[in-house]
């Protein structure tokens, strides 16, 4: 049995765990520290699609300054019932994580931590936090990470720490169907209306992208909203397409012929691998952490923002207008295979431990 350990369930996460607890003929348990989604995320989680194990741990809540703090009930009763070969833990700033991290340290139990953070992608970053991720990380034997910037994350930390990685799924038959965009497409941009996801940048920059497409969408929701909604009044060729999710994603991509993802502070976007699976060229922030795996694979279709300006933000979207997406790129990022690599890195990683 393996053990995940998250804060909350993702709707883009189901596909892949699903994927992975098949590979793992059904020997996965994952625990979550909340049902409901985090405070200022709107998803909506289809549970019904769910069919790996999986558990909410009791707990309560603390507000603690602008965040929230988490204290969960009954880890190592859990952990003792399920009696895990390696656990993976999803998060060093959760309660649950440390309490599973002590439990798993007098048993003798592998820790693999999946970081998608990265040094630029994240709230903090200072020595408490620095020292804290060290000591966690230090009694890790392995670490899943989804690219090249979260693995120098870590080694930044603990240099010798084995590290596999694997990216995020995608599980959307409907963007790999779309064929090559047309000419006349809008810009789009879906996200949350924040600073952080570079939303003010666009709203800065509309006018001059509006000179560049002849359509610029909005989607999301976020503390920018009332800007978004105010601007889009008064701005002919700026649409606000207000919060989506599935079906209605879909459309917003078919009818564009590029994404913008100016984001500041990103460790693995979605949208973006999302983009290149439907075969749109995509802006992408200097905050990316996925930019030095994507730019690889998709080439010219993604322009980095050497800034986060607006200026920088429409120079990279004249450039991106007319570029061609690699059509192989549809069939990446498959749920399957990445559950495949998972699962083969947790085998791995417990075959190399010491027999107890």
């Amino acid at each position: 049995m393996i053990v995940l350990l998250q804060r909350q369930l993702a709707p883009y996460r189901i596909s892949m765990l699903n994927s992975l607890s098949a590979e793992l003929n059904g020997e996965l348990m994952v625990m979550h520290t909340r049902q409901d989604p985090a405070p200022g995320l709107r998803w909506t989680l289809a549970w019904h699609q769910v069919k790996f194990q999986a558990i909410i741990l009791p707990g309560h809540r603390l507000n603690v300054g602008s965040g929230i703090f988490e204290l969960s009930h009954h880890v190592g009763r859990t952990l003792d019932k399920f009696r895990p070969e390696a656990i993976v833990l999803n998060g060093w700033d959760m309660h649950a994580s440390w309490t599973a991290l002590s439990w798993a340290r007098r048993r003798g139990v592998p820790i693999i931590a999946w970081v998608a953070s990265t040094q630029t992608a994240g709230k903090h970053r200072d020595p408490i936090s620095d020292a804290a991720r060290r000591y966690f990380l230090k009694h890790c034997s392995a670490a899943v990470v989804p690219g090249i910037a979260a693995e120098a994350f870590v080694h930044k930390f603990v240099p010798s720490l084995l590290c596999y990685r694997v990216s995020n799924a995608i599980d959307e038959p409907e963007l790999r169907a779309m064929s090559a965009p047309g000419k006349n497409g809008a810009a789009l941009f879906i996200g949350q209306l924040s600073r952080r996801k570079g939303v003010d940048l666009i709203l800065d920059a509309a006018a001059e992208i509006l000179n560049i497409f002849p359509r610029l969408i909005i989607a999301g929701d976020g503390p920018l909203r009332d800007k978004v909604v105010a601007l889009a009044a008064r701005l002919p060729g700026l649409e606000y397409a207000g919060f989506v999710e599935g079906i209605d994603k879909t459309r917003l991509f078919e009818r564009s012929s590029a994404v913008l993802a100016p984001s500041r502070r990103d460790p693995w976007l979605m949208v973006a691998a999302e983009a290149l699976v439907a075969r749109r060229p995509i802006v992408l922030g200097p905050g990316v952490g996925a930019s030095p795996d994507l730019q690889p694979i998709a080439g010219d279709a993604i322009r980095l923002m050497p800034a986060a300006t607006p200026e920088d933000l429409v120079d990279a979207a004249r450039q991106v207008r007319d570029q061609v997406v690699p059509s192989s790129l549809s069939e990446a990022f498959r749920p399957v295979e990445q559950a495949a690599a998972m699962a083969a890195a947790f085998r791995s990683t417990i075959s190399q431990q010491p027999r107890r």
